[in-house]
């Protein structure tokens, strides 16, 4: 079974079906009252990233909310907190990628300055140990010169890697569209409390 076919299509589109039977399934409750809109419960909020990320392929997908009966104030209040908390998410990786970069351009500046004065000191070494000794000191030097780039070069060109992908699946997920629907909706096993997606 394809990770695609695990969800219910919907004219040739999939949906993301997420039965609500409390609120308490909707929002972090940890949460204060006036923040509440921008704080999925972490539960909800993991399993609809793994649907994002499952339907990453997708050009488009479709977040659907059951609820057991109609309820107009909370339907309207699903629909904002859905966008609220994916924006928030979304701003949360833009300012960890600023911190991210500058925090590697500062390791770049130190690690430059330790490659200097680490090559200037194995010369210095070799100058004035010519024998094994020295030469053993110098190539530890030199090493370790090199030793110290690795972690800024990982911040700099790796680490970026996982976090676009993350980004790309919540900006997905805040360009999906998002229906409230009463119903019990589509019978399917649960899952950590949120109905889980054929």
């Amino acid at each position: 079974m394809t990770e695609q076919s695990r969800y219910r299509l919907e004219n040739g589109e999939p949906c993301v079906d997420i039965k609500i039977t409390a609120r308490e399934q909707l929002f972090d409750n940890r949460d204060p009252a006036p923040f509440r809109e921008r704080d999925l419960h972490p539960e909800l909020s993991q399993y609809l990233l793994d649907a994002g990320e499952d339907l990453l392929g997708y050009r488009n997908f479709r977040v659907v909310f059951w609820l057991d009966k109609p309820d107009p104030p909370v339907e309207a209040e699903i629909e904002l907190a859905f966008q609220a908390h994916f924006e928030a998410v979304i701003a949360r990786m833009r300012r960890s990628r600023i911190r991210r970069r500058r925090t590697g351009q500062l390791a770049l500046l130190i690690a430059v300055i330790l490659v200097i004065v680490l090559l200037a000191l194995a010369q210095f070494v070799a100058q004035i140990a010519p024998n094994s000794l020295g030469a053993g000191l110098k190539e530890g030097l030199v090493i370790s010169s090199w030793v110290v780039m690795w972690r800024p070069v990982e911040i700099l060109i790796y680490d970026w890697i996982p976090t676009r992908h993350e980004r790309r699946i919540a900006t997905k997920l805040l360009a999906a569209a998002i229906d409230v629907r009463a119903g019990k909706g589509p019978a399917a096993p649960d899952r950590a409390g949120v109905a889980r997606p054929r």
